[in-house]
């Protein structure tokens, strides 16, 4: 699949990013990223990504066009005037609404782990909060019970919204590293096996941004796309919606 301009204005741009895309080079072996299409797009203007996701996680990110106004963008998502909320098939049954207030740190500086990236709730180090509403439950056939919700972080930290939902049992359908022994990932990303091929990706979509600009408010929405509404729909519901949030699943 390829990204798609969801909304394109003089300031700024909202993309709808496929998953399977970096959004912009990690190593220089050449990967074409997000940002590269941007630039292929729109040749001869400063863009910066303003929000970014994880390669796996799809939907609504932000760029900024021109220097100004990306320091603009910057500074508001500095202070949290960038609000964003994400669509995510989790294990079990979560409680129907709540806030996961953790902090959150890179493990391996605190105990042993395999993956440098990983992040968990660390005692005493970076506030990190993440709202969310249980949209429904179902049971799939393969995989067991899963949960619909819809997560509101009010922090940006990496992998927040993975890592808190592995803290209270409920880890991301098909996540590689939270919720899962180091080896999953770690023989998911060896050039040796061919698992890579074969992992779907993780159930995460950044469905909802908002924010106003020039006095204007701003609100883009995406639905879930249709790899995870597969999964979703291919399940026996269970358990009586909680809220009308179940439109966002159609």
């Amino acid at each position: 699949m390829t990204p798609a301009i969801v909304s394109e204005e003089q300031d700024f741009l909202i993309v709808d990013k496929p998953a399977g895309w970096l959004v912009h080079p990690t190593r220089p072996d050449g990967t074409f990223t997000l940002i590269d299409w941007l630039r292929g797009e729109y040749p001869d203007e400063f863009l910066s990504l303003i929000s970014r996701l994880d390669r796996e996680t799809s939907g609504l990110l932000l760029v900024g066009r021109g220097k100004e106004n990306a320091s603009i963008f910057g500074k508001m998502q500095q202070r949290r005037e960038i609000q964003k909320s994400y669509l995510a098939l989790v294990h079990g049954c979560p409680p129907e609404s709540g806030v996961i207030d953790q902090p959150l740190d890179r493990l391996g500086k605190h105990r042993p782990s395999q993956i440098y990236v990983r992040q968990a709730v660390i005692a005493d180090t970076y506030p990190a909060q993440t709202e969310y509403k249980t949209v429904g439950t179902r049971n799939h056939p393969t995989i067991g019970e899963i949960s619909l919700v819809e997560a509101t972080p009010k922090t940006g930290r990496l992998h927040q919204i993975r890592a808190h939902f592995e803290h209270i049992g409920h880890p991301v359908v098909n996540d590689k590293i939270y919720g899962q022994p180091d080896r999953v990932f770690l023989n998911y990303i060896d050039k040796d096996t061919e698992i890579e091929h074969t992992m779907a990706r993780h159930s995460l979509h950044s469905s909802k941004i908002s924010f106003f600009w020039l006095n204007s408010h701003i609100f883009c929405e995406m639905p879930i796309p249709a790899d995870l509404s597969t999964i979703w729909e291919g399940s026996d519901p269970i358990s009586v919606p909680v809220s009308n949030l179940t439109e966002i699943a159609k």
